[in-house]
């Protein structure tokens, strides 16, 4: 069983532990659908890659290339040490009736091939099934030892308030589209409302938006430049350096990055390296251009 060496830092809540910096799988395997002619060998070795780098998190779904995702990600981690790995999947948002949302786990464990799920997420909300059902699906599965953690994503205030009066479990985890110009959970209270509930949020796209942030009135140029020029030349970071080490300064908020290239995976945990001092951070939260977060409910 070969060992793993990550020096990548905690955020806790109760007895959860999530690594500041994960790696996200969507496009492992294929996006929305399988790709048949995916190069899985190859694919499976950088997911392999990734890990001896010190990557502990591995977030997948069962949406991810219909299950393909899932199973890559099983067949990258078999022979590490498990229990030192952390694994999150997600249920689709049209299988959340009860049994559905049973039947889902099991189908990922298989996939997975693994007899836990560390993190369980509800991938979005669907009006049309009822929360209550969905989230007393959670609870056996938490009670019969099939996940280990119970969570959500892209849920707001309302949302969350909703799940957590449904189960009798924590909700450790929620899962949104967070970053430098992204700061729609921001506005809506949601962040604030999970550091004050131990919600530990994970921000996916951390980079999306950021090195192609648009102003119509400049003609379509780039006008993050200005922004990040300063910063950049201070610390010696790239611009997704100083964007990542923006969300690592977040109090409860931990990112997922997606690439199967280690090259740029060590720039990703390069950016753990330094700390934006607050008037930075300041900078950032007021002069940053914004653009609209997607999958809101």
């Amino acid at each position: 069983m070969e060992k793993i060496n990550s020096k990548i830092p905690f955020r806790k809540t109760g007895q959860l532990q999530l690594p500041l910096l994960g790696l996200g799988t969507y496009g492992i395997g294929g996006l929305d659908y399988h790709a048949p002619l995916n190069n899985d060998e190859e694919q499976i070795k950088n997911l392999q890659g990734a890990i001896r780098l010190g990557f502990t998190h591995l977030d997948t779904a069962e949406g991810y290339a219909e299950g393909h995702s899932e199973i890559l990600v099983g067949k990258a981690v078999k022979d590490f040490d498990r229990s030192k790995l952390f694994l999150t999947t997600k249920v689709r948002r049209r299988r959340l009736k009860y049994d559905e949302v049973i039947k889902a786990a099991q189908e990922s464990l298989k996939r997975l091939d693994t007899p836990w799920i560390d993190l369980y997420l509800i991938h979005a909300a669907n009006r049309e099934i009822p929360l209550k059902e969905s989230m007393r699906a959670m609870d056996t599965l938490k009670e019969n030892g099939l996940i280990k953690n119970i969570g959500v994503s892209n849920f707001n205030v309302d949302l969350l308030q909703e799940a957590m009066s449904y189960t009798n479990h924590s909700i450790v985890n929620n899962q949104i589209h967070y970053n430098l110009a992204v700061r729609d959970y921001e506005e809506n209270m949601t962040i604030d409302f999970c550091q004050k509930n131990g919600i530990i949020v994970t921000a996916y796209r951390p980079l999306a938006g950021v090195a192609f942030a648009f102003d119509s009135q400049r003609q379509n140029k780039p006008v993050n430049t200005e922004v990040f020029e300063k910063l950049a030349k201070k610390y010696g970071k790239t611009s997704s350096q100083v964007a990542l080490n923006w969300l690592f300064q977040k109090p409860n908020v931990i990112t997922l990055v997606k690439s199967t290239n280690l090259i740029h995976l060590k720039e990703n945990l390069n950016a753990l390296s330094f700390n934006l001092d607050s008037l930075d951070i300041k900078y950032l939260d007021e002069k940053f251009p914004r653009s609209q977060a997607v999958n809101l409910p």
